[in-house]
């Protein structure tokens, strides 16, 4: 039986459930078919307890929704760091975290033996040395602690890292900042918690609270692609596991979402993988090929108009000519130069523009030609495809407007 508690064992569950109420907004509690409604039950009043300024419930025909309901322009702080901060601990975790920075704080290097007399010593239990050695290896994993050795014997004192004492607030302007718009800036909230600093000068038009919901995702991707190795990916709504060679982080400008970039062996060719769509993230071997990859994708990439490498024909042409008054409209060419990617723009005539590109997948690009309606003269691609959904588009606005 599920039993609840506010603090968190697995990120993973609560990141779901999150990610459902946040983006999706429109479930009851019928609709979560992965587990109980107890375990729903239980999930529902965490989220509620870290963010109960922000849930807003509806009656509808369905039953009750449950939504996350924030504006992201209005708030000084992500509110769903709340979750970041929610993990779970035993006694043993919250003493053994005391005892072990407090005895290495004289910065004398200890081995496992001695930690666990002194500790035994202090505390008036009785440890084995497994427990501590399981301990110190976590906190080396974390940073806090570093390790050395002396012959056989393993050492272990506090990191250089640690700064217990240093005075973030002559740098709380980039906190706040980083805290709020930088990767990993849940790393920035806890530095403020700790610092006792608050933002009071940030707000943000565009803020994608979102994505902190991937970091952790994101974090391992990140030390593949350090270490030159290939990962397992596990899919959401997937029972199949993908391995791949993480490449490259790609980030829309129009939504903020990000994009796992990477080689499939299988496929033999790139491709790409919304971050929140990827559940599970492990490490596996080093490839071989790796910076020869990364040539190859920055030569593919000079051909992506948005994070997709094409279907079976890869290569896409297309071209689009455009009536722009050059005397009253110069700001329409320069928005042009500055937008096109790697197509090309060249005047046949006076107030007669072409523009041409050559991409793997043109039908991305439908929502940018779409914002010069009233300027097409003409439109011509080699994916028929695409030219036919532009024309039905069209003709649709058309029947919508033409009584105006």
């Amino acid at each position: 039986m599920a039993v609840f508690s506010e603090l968190i064992k697995n990120f993973d569950k609560i990141r779901d459930y999150i990610r459902d109420l946040y983006i999706y907004g429109f479930k009851t509690r019928d609709d979560f078919k992965q587990k109980s409604g107890r375990s729903y039950d239980n999930e529902k009043r965490r989220i509620e307890s870290y963010m109960h300024d922000y849930i807003i419930q509806k009656n509808t025909k369905k039953g009750k929704n449950i939504i996350i309901n924030v504006d992201a322009s209005k708030i000084a702080s992500n509110p769903l760091y709340a979750a970041w901060k929610s993990k779970s601990f035993t006694s043993n975790d919250i003493m053994l975290h005391f005892y072990l920075l407090d005895i290495l704080s004289d910065n004398i290097p200890r081995s496992v033996p001695e930690l666990t007399e002194i500790i035994s010593e202090k505390s008036g239990r009785i440890f084995e040395n497994q427990t501590i050695r399981l301990k110190c290896v976590e906190y080396e994993k974390e940073g806090l602690l570093f390790s050395e050795k002396d012959g056989k014997k393993l050492y272990y004192r506090i990191s250089e890292m640690f700064f217990s004492d240093f005075n973030y607030k002559y740098i709380s302007d980039a906190i706040c900042f980083f805290s709020e718009a930088g990767f990993f800036g849940e790393i920035g909230s806890y530095i403020m918690d700790n610092s006792d600093l608050k933002n009071e000068i940030f707000s943000f038009k565009h803020h994608y609270i979102v994505h902190t919901l991937d970091d952790a995702v994101l974090y391992k991707i990140i030390n593949a692609m350090r270490m030159k190795k290939s990962v397992l990916l596990k899919i959401h709504k997937s029972k199949s596991v993908n391995k791949a060679v993480p490449l490259k982080i790609l980030i829309s400008a129009a939504t903020g979402r990000r994009y796992l970039c990477f080689y499939s062996e299988k496929s033999n060719r790139f491709t790409t993988y919304r971050l929140d769509a990827i559940k599970t993230v492990e490490f596996a071997e080093v490839f071989e090929n790796y910076d020869l990859l990364k040539t190859k994708l920055r030569n593919n990439l000079q051909k992506v108009w948005g994070v997709s490498f094409g279907g079976a024909s890869r290569i896409e042409f297309l071209r689009m000519r455009l009536f722009i008054d050059e005397e009253r409209e110069k700001y329409i060419l320069e928005r042009i130069l500055k937008e096109r990617r790697s197509g090309e723009i060249k005047k046949i005539e006076d107030n007669i523009f072409e523009y041409s590109i050559i991409c793997f997948d043109t039908s991305e690009m439908t929502p940018w030609i779409k914002t010069f309606i009233g300027r097409i003269i003409e439109l011509e691609c080699s994916e028929k495809s695409v030219e036919k959904r532009f024309q039905d588009d069209f003709k649709i606005m058309y029947e919508m407007y033409k009584e105006v």
